[in-house]
Protein backbone atom coordinates (compact mmCIF):
# COMPACT_ATOMS: atom_id res chain seq x y z
CA UNK A 1 0.00 0.00 0.00
CA UNK A 2 2.69 2.40 1.08
CA UNK A 3 4.30 1.27 -2.59
CA UNK A 4 1.60 2.65 -4.25
CA UNK A 5 0.54 5.86 -2.35
CA UNK A 6 4.52 6.88 -2.56
CA UNK A 7 4.10 5.76 -6.68
CA UNK A 8 0.93 8.25 -7.06
CA UNK A 9 2.71 11.00 -5.37
CA UNK A 10 5.87 10.86 -6.49
CA UNK A 11 5.51 13.94 -9.29
CA UNK A 12 4.51 16.29 -5.79
CA UNK A 13 7.36 18.27 -5.07
CA UNK A 14 7.68 21.13 -1.85
CA UNK A 15 10.95 22.44 -2.09
CA UNK A 16 12.52 18.98 -2.76
CA UNK A 17 10.49 16.58 -0.29
CA UNK A 18 7.44 15.05 -1.78
CA UNK A 19 3.82 16.12 -0.57
CA UNK A 20 3.72 12.77 1.83
CA UNK A 21 -0.01 12.19 2.47
CA UNK A 22 -0.66 11.37 5.99
CA UNK A 23 -2.36 7.81 5.28
CA UNK A 24 1.32 6.74 4.06
CA UNK A 25 2.41 6.54 7.82
CA UNK A 26 2.79 3.45 9.23
CA UNK A 27 4.56 3.19 12.79
CA UNK A 28 5.50 -0.26 13.97
CA UNK A 29 2.53 -2.08 12.09
CA UNK A 30 2.35 -5.99 12.45
CA UNK A 31 4.78 -6.98 9.48
CA UNK A 32 7.50 -4.22 11.63
CA UNK A 33 6.81 -5.86 14.62
CA UNK A 34 7.16 -9.61 13.59
CA UNK A 35 10.13 -8.62 11.40
CA UNK A 36 11.67 -7.51 14.36
CA UNK A 37 10.49 -10.63 16.34
CA UNK A 38 12.46 -12.88 13.62
CA UNK A 39 14.93 -10.46 13.41
CA UNK A 40 15.96 -11.45 17.31
CA UNK A 41 15.43 -15.28 16.98
CA UNK A 42 17.26 -15.45 13.89
CA UNK A 43 20.28 -13.35 13.14
CA UNK A 44 20.50 -13.34 17.23
CA UNK A 45 20.11 -9.23 17.93
CA UNK A 46 19.70 -9.72 21.67
CA UNK A 47 17.34 -7.49 23.53
CA UNK A 48 18.91 -7.36 27.28
CA UNK A 49 19.23 -5.48 30.70
CA UNK A 50 23.36 -6.22 30.48
CA UNK A 51 26.24 -4.44 28.88
CA UNK A 52 27.66 -5.77 26.07
CA UNK A 53 31.01 -7.32 25.19
CA UNK A 54 33.76 -6.41 23.62
CA UNK A 55 34.23 -6.69 19.72
CA UNK A 56 30.07 -6.05 19.65
CA UNK A 57 28.62 -2.89 18.03
CA UNK A 58 26.19 -2.31 21.13
CA UNK A 59 23.25 0.07 21.41
CA UNK A 60 22.90 1.44 25.39
CA UNK A 61 18.72 2.26 24.83
CA UNK A 62 16.30 4.47 23.07
CA UNK A 63 13.01 2.56 22.77
CA UNK A 64 11.42 4.69 20.17
CA UNK A 65 14.45 4.45 17.81
CA UNK A 66 14.54 1.00 18.58
CA UNK A 67 12.81 -0.73 15.67
CA UNK A 68 15.07 1.47 13.57
CA UNK A 69 18.48 0.32 15.17
CA UNK A 70 17.29 -3.27 14.39
CA UNK A 71 16.26 -3.03 10.77
CA UNK A 72 19.69 -1.68 10.08
CA UNK A 73 21.35 -4.41 11.88
CA UNK A 74 19.43 -6.98 9.92
CA UNK A 75 20.23 -4.77 6.59
CA UNK A 76 24.01 -4.82 7.84
CA UNK A 77 24.02 -8.82 8.20
CA UNK A 78 21.75 -9.63 5.02
CA UNK A 79 25.14 -7.11 2.88
CA UNK A 80 27.95 -8.28 4.87
CA UNK A 81 27.83 -11.51 7.13
CA UNK A 82 31.28 -11.48 8.37
CA UNK A 83 29.78 -8.81 10.76
CA UNK A 84 28.39 -9.60 13.98
CA UNK A 85 24.34 -8.27 14.33
CA UNK A 86 24.12 -5.37 16.68
CA UNK A 87 23.26 -5.72 20.47
CA UNK A 88 20.55 -3.81 21.50
CA UNK A 89 20.28 -3.32 25.49
CA UNK A 90 16.70 -2.87 26.53
CA UNK A 91 16.85 0.29 28.30
CA UNK A 92 15.18 4.06 28.13
CA UNK A 93 17.32 7.00 26.70
CA UNK A 94 18.23 7.95 30.09
CA UNK A 95 19.55 4.87 31.16
CA UNK A 96 21.05 4.05 28.03
CA UNK A 97 23.56 7.58 28.50
CA UNK A 98 24.40 6.07 32.04
CA UNK A 99 25.57 3.03 30.27
CA UNK A 100 27.07 4.93 26.99
CA UNK A 101 28.98 7.44 29.26
CA UNK A 102 30.25 4.85 31.66
CA UNK A 103 33.66 4.71 29.98
CA UNK A 104 35.53 4.73 27.14
CA UNK A 105 36.66 0.95 27.06
CA UNK A 106 35.47 -1.47 24.12
CA UNK A 107 33.17 -3.72 26.61
CA UNK A 108 31.13 -0.46 26.41
CA UNK A 109 28.07 0.69 24.43
CA UNK A 110 29.37 2.84 21.32
CA UNK A 111 25.68 3.96 20.95
CA UNK A 112 22.49 5.08 22.28
CA UNK A 113 19.66 6.27 20.79
CA UNK A 114 16.66 8.36 21.24
CA UNK A 115 14.15 11.40 20.58
CA UNK A 116 16.32 14.41 22.67
CA UNK A 117 19.70 15.49 22.64
CA UNK A 118 22.50 14.90 25.46
CA UNK A 119 21.73 16.58 28.38
CA UNK A 120 24.62 18.48 29.54
CA UNK A 121 25.04 17.20 32.77
CA UNK A 122 25.29 13.62 30.71
CA UNK A 123 28.16 15.08 28.61
CA UNK A 124 29.89 15.46 32.05
CA UNK A 125 29.58 12.12 33.10
CA UNK A 126 31.20 10.88 29.53
CA UNK A 127 33.27 13.59 30.17
CA UNK A 128 34.64 12.65 33.73
CA UNK A 129 34.51 8.63 32.34
CA UNK A 130 36.88 9.81 29.39
CA UNK A 131 34.42 9.60 26.60
CA UNK A 132 35.59 11.90 24.35
CA UNK A 133 34.01 13.33 20.84
CA UNK A 134 30.67 12.21 21.41
CA UNK A 135 29.07 11.94 17.38
CA UNK A 136 25.35 13.25 17.26
CA UNK A 137 23.36 12.03 14.02
CA UNK A 138 20.15 12.58 13.09
CA UNK A 139 18.09 9.55 11.58
CA UNK A 140 14.44 11.74 10.62
CA UNK A 141 11.87 13.54 12.24
CA UNK A 142 8.61 12.90 14.48
CA UNK A 143 6.29 15.52 15.91
CA UNK A 144 4.66 15.59 19.67
CA UNK A 145 1.10 16.06 19.51
CA UNK A 146 -2.27 17.02 21.80
CA UNK A 147 -4.63 13.96 20.18
CA UNK A 148 -7.75 12.27 20.93
CA UNK A 149 -9.89 9.35 19.82
CA UNK A 150 -11.97 10.37 16.36
CA UNK A 151 -15.01 11.88 18.08
CA UNK A 152 -13.08 14.28 20.62
CA UNK A 153 -15.22 17.17 21.16
CA UNK A 154 -11.45 18.89 21.62
CA UNK A 155 -10.10 20.43 18.35
CA UNK A 156 -8.22 23.78 19.30
CA UNK A 157 -6.41 24.12 22.57
CA UNK A 158 -3.29 26.96 23.53
CA UNK A 159 -0.90 25.57 25.57
CA UNK A 160 -1.30 27.79 28.02
CA UNK A 161 -5.11 26.37 28.25
CA UNK A 162 -3.41 22.83 28.17
CA UNK A 163 -0.85 24.17 31.01
CA UNK A 164 -4.00 25.14 33.03
CA UNK A 165 -5.46 21.80 32.52
CA UNK A 166 -2.96 20.16 34.31
CA UNK A 167 -1.06 22.57 36.69
CA UNK A 168 -0.71 21.13 40.25
CA UNK A 169 -1.35 24.58 41.34
CA UNK A 170 -2.66 27.55 38.95
CA UNK A 171 -3.41 31.31 39.95
CA UNK A 172 -6.38 32.22 41.95
CA UNK A 173 -8.58 34.22 40.02
CA UNK A 174 -9.05 36.78 42.60
CA UNK A 175 -5.14 37.31 43.07
CA UNK A 176 -3.31 36.04 40.48
CA UNK A 177 -0.39 36.50 42.21
CA UNK A 178 -0.82 33.36 44.46
CA UNK A 179 -1.58 29.90 43.42
CA UNK A 180 -4.24 27.90 44.60
CA UNK A 181 -4.72 24.19 44.21
CA UNK A 182 -6.14 23.33 40.62
CA UNK A 183 -10.47 23.74 40.41
CA UNK A 184 -10.62 23.25 36.73
CA UNK A 185 -12.39 19.74 35.95
CA UNK A 186 -13.55 20.88 32.58
CA UNK A 187 -12.26 22.29 29.64
CA UNK A 188 -15.16 25.04 29.54
CA UNK A 189 -13.65 26.04 32.95
CA UNK A 190 -10.59 27.23 31.94
CA UNK A 191 -11.55 28.36 28.44
CA UNK A 192 -15.41 29.08 27.67
CA UNK A 193 -14.47 28.33 23.97
CA UNK A 194 -13.45 24.65 25.13
CA UNK A 195 -16.07 21.68 25.46
CA UNK A 196 -17.66 21.10 28.62
CA UNK A 197 -15.78 18.28 28.90
CA UNK A 198 -14.04 16.51 31.87
CA UNK A 199 -10.48 17.42 31.55
CA UNK A 200 -8.64 13.76 31.61
CA UNK A 201 -4.91 13.84 30.05
CA UNK A 202 -2.12 10.98 29.30
CA UNK A 203 1.77 12.64 29.32
CA UNK A 204 4.92 11.06 29.24
CA UNK A 205 6.76 10.15 32.07
CA UNK A 206 10.31 11.51 32.96
CA UNK A 207 11.82 8.38 31.37
CA UNK A 208 10.00 8.29 27.54
CA UNK A 209 11.89 10.09 24.95
CA UNK A 210 9.38 12.10 24.30
CA UNK A 211 9.49 13.92 28.08
CA UNK A 212 12.39 16.85 27.05
CA UNK A 213 10.14 18.14 24.13
CA UNK A 214 7.14 17.53 25.84
CA UNK A 215 8.17 19.72 28.93
CA UNK A 216 10.26 21.93 26.75
CA UNK A 217 8.03 22.89 24.05
CA UNK A 218 4.59 22.45 25.42
CA UNK A 219 4.32 22.91 29.40
CA UNK A 220 6.87 25.59 29.97
CA UNK A 221 5.81 27.77 26.64
CA UNK A 222 2.58 26.95 28.21
CA UNK A 223 3.18 28.13 31.77
CA UNK A 224 5.11 31.33 30.11
CA UNK A 225 2.00 31.75 28.30
CA UNK A 226 0.28 32.75 32.01
CA UNK A 227 0.77 36.39 32.65
CA UNK A 228 1.41 36.21 36.37
CA UNK A 229 4.10 32.84 36.17
CA UNK A 230 5.88 34.78 33.24
CA UNK A 231 6.42 37.50 35.82
CA UNK A 232 6.80 35.16 39.06
CA UNK A 233 9.87 33.80 36.64
CA UNK A 234 12.08 37.17 36.99
CA UNK A 235 11.08 37.59 40.59
CA UNK A 236 11.43 33.74 41.58
CA UNK A 237 12.72 31.56 39.22
CA UNK A 238 12.59 28.52 41.87
CA UNK A 239 9.03 29.36 42.72
CA UNK A 240 7.78 29.79 38.83
CA UNK A 241 10.25 26.13 38.21
CA UNK A 242 8.44 24.46 40.74
CA UNK A 243 4.85 25.90 39.51
CA UNK A 244 5.43 25.34 35.99
CA UNK A 245 6.36 21.58 36.73
CA UNK A 246 4.06 20.24 39.76
CA UNK A 247 1.68 18.40 37.91
CA UNK A 248 -1.86 17.23 39.36
CA UNK A 249 -2.69 14.28 41.32
CA UNK A 250 -6.16 14.35 41.39
CA UNK A 251 -6.55 11.39 38.55
CA UNK A 252 -7.35 13.84 36.20
CA UNK A 253 -3.39 13.67 34.67
CA UNK A 254 -1.74 10.53 34.40
CA UNK A 255 1.71 9.37 33.15
CA UNK A 256 2.33 7.01 30.73
CA UNK A 257 5.48 4.93 30.30
CA UNK A 258 4.76 2.61 27.56
CA UNK A 259 3.34 4.30 23.96
CA UNK A 260 1.33 1.45 23.47
CA UNK A 261 -0.65 1.41 26.48
CA UNK A 262 -1.23 5.48 25.85
CA UNK A 263 -2.61 4.81 22.16
CA UNK A 264 -5.06 2.04 23.96
CA UNK A 265 -6.12 4.21 26.90
CA UNK A 266 -6.68 7.14 23.70
CA UNK A 267 -8.79 4.98 21.57
CA UNK A 268 -10.78 3.82 24.87
CA UNK A 269 -11.59 7.10 26.11
CA UNK A 270 -12.81 9.33 23.16
CA UNK A 271 -12.39 12.55 25.78
CA UNK A 272 -8.97 11.97 26.78
CA UNK A 273 -6.10 13.97 25.49
CA UNK A 274 -2.69 12.29 25.25
CA UNK A 275 0.58 13.49 24.11
CA UNK A 276 2.26 11.10 21.86
CA UNK A 277 4.36 11.18 18.27
CA UNK A 278 2.54 12.72 15.26
CA UNK A 279 3.00 8.97 13.46
CA UNK A 280 1.37 6.93 16.24
CA UNK A 281 -1.85 9.26 15.76
CA UNK A 282 -1.81 8.56 12.03
CA UNK A 283 -1.08 5.05 12.28
CA UNK A 284 -4.14 5.14 14.76
CA UNK A 285 -6.58 6.57 12.91
CA UNK A 286 -6.33 9.22 15.80
CA UNK A 287 -6.91 13.07 15.71
CA UNK A 288 -3.81 15.58 16.21
CA UNK A 289 -4.98 18.99 18.04
CA UNK A 290 -4.38 22.16 16.64
CA UNK A 291 -2.23 23.59 19.12
CA UNK A 292 -1.50 27.67 19.07
CA UNK A 293 -2.70 27.55 16.05
CA UNK A 294 -0.10 24.89 14.53
CA UNK A 295 -1.84 21.86 12.05
CA UNK A 296 0.79 19.59 12.35
CA UNK A 297 1.53 18.05 9.50
CA UNK A 298 4.27 15.53 7.35
CA UNK A 299 5.89 18.24 5.68
CA UNK A 300 6.12 20.73 7.91
CA UNK A 301 7.94 18.01 10.71
CA UNK A 302 10.08 16.82 7.74
CA UNK A 303 11.06 21.04 7.81
CA UNK A 304 11.40 21.75 11.27
CA UNK A 305 8.65 23.60 10.84
CA UNK A 306 6.02 22.38 13.58
CA UNK A 307 7.68 23.60 16.96
CA UNK A 308 6.99 20.84 18.79
CA UNK A 309 9.26 18.66 16.24
CA UNK A 310 11.49 16.33 17.59
CA UNK A 311 14.27 13.97 15.86
CA UNK A 312 15.28 9.90 16.21
CA UNK A 313 18.67 10.64 16.99
CA UNK A 314 21.74 8.28 17.60
CA UNK A 315 24.93 9.05 19.51
CA UNK A 316 28.49 7.62 18.96
CA UNK A 317 31.47 7.26 20.70
CA UNK A 318 33.83 8.66 17.78
CA UNK A 319 36.77 6.57 19.33
CA UNK A 320 35.00 2.86 18.44
CA UNK A 321 35.29 4.06 15.20
CA UNK A 322 37.76 1.16 13.88
CA UNK A 323 37.99 -0.73 17.50
CA UNK A 324 34.53 -2.04 16.50
CA UNK A 325 34.51 -3.87 14.16
CA UNK A 326 31.49 -3.18 11.71
CA UNK A 327 30.59 -0.33 13.65
CA UNK A 328 31.31 2.33 10.56
CA UNK A 329 29.56 -0.01 8.08
CA UNK A 330 26.68 -0.24 10.65
CA UNK A 331 26.56 3.80 10.76
CA UNK A 332 26.54 3.86 6.75
CA UNK A 333 23.25 1.75 6.34
CA UNK A 334 21.83 3.52 9.20
CA UNK A 335 22.20 6.50 7.61
CA UNK A 336 21.79 5.35 3.98
CA UNK A 337 19.37 6.56 1.47
CA UNK A 338 18.05 3.34 1.35
CA UNK A 339 17.05 3.65 5.51
CA UNK A 340 16.07 7.01 5.61
CA UNK A 341 15.13 8.13 2.53
CA UNK A 342 11.63 9.22 1.02
CA UNK A 343 10.99 5.35 0.17
CA UNK A 344 13.32 4.30 2.32
CA UNK A 345 12.61 1.43 5.61
CA UNK A 346 12.54 4.14 8.35
CA UNK A 347 9.60 5.77 6.00
CA UNK A 348 7.50 2.28 6.16
CA UNK A 349 7.94 2.34 9.68
CA UNK A 350 6.97 5.71 10.72
CA UNK A 351 9.91 7.72 9.99
CA UNK A 352 9.36 11.33 8.32
CA UNK A 353 12.45 11.73 6.08
CA UNK A 354 14.67 14.98 6.41
CA UNK A 355 14.71 17.01 3.85
CA UNK A 356 17.35 15.63 0.96
CA UNK A 357 20.08 17.94 1.87
CA UNK A 358 19.99 17.03 5.59
CA UNK A 359 20.37 13.42 4.53
CA UNK A 360 23.65 14.21 2.86
CA UNK A 361 25.40 16.23 5.16
CA UNK A 362 24.39 12.95 7.49
CA UNK A 363 26.04 10.87 5.13
CA UNK A 364 28.92 12.85 4.92
CA UNK A 365 29.60 12.86 8.50
CA UNK A 366 29.47 9.52 8.51
CA UNK A 367 31.97 8.78 5.47
CA UNK A 368 34.40 11.77 7.41
CA UNK A 369 34.43 9.19 10.68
Amino acid sequence: MIKRLLQKNKNKFLTGLHEISPKAIVMRDKKVVLAVIVLTAGIGINLVNAQGGAGQITIAGGFTPAPLMLKAGEKLVSKAPQYKPPQFLNNDTTTGFKLFCSGAGPETPSLNAGTRDIRPSELELCDKNGVKGVVQLHLGRDALVAAQASGGRLKTISRKDFFLAVAKDVPDPKDSTKLIPNPHKTWKSINPDLPDSKIQVLAPEATVGLYQTYMNSLIMVGCRQVESLKALEASDPKAFDAACKTFRKDGSYTEFTKVPDAIQELKASVDTVGVVALTMVLKNNLTALVLDGMEPNVVKVSRNEYELTFSMQVFLKRSHIGVIPGLKEYLTELTSEEATGLVGYFYDMGVIPLPANDRKKVRAEVTAL
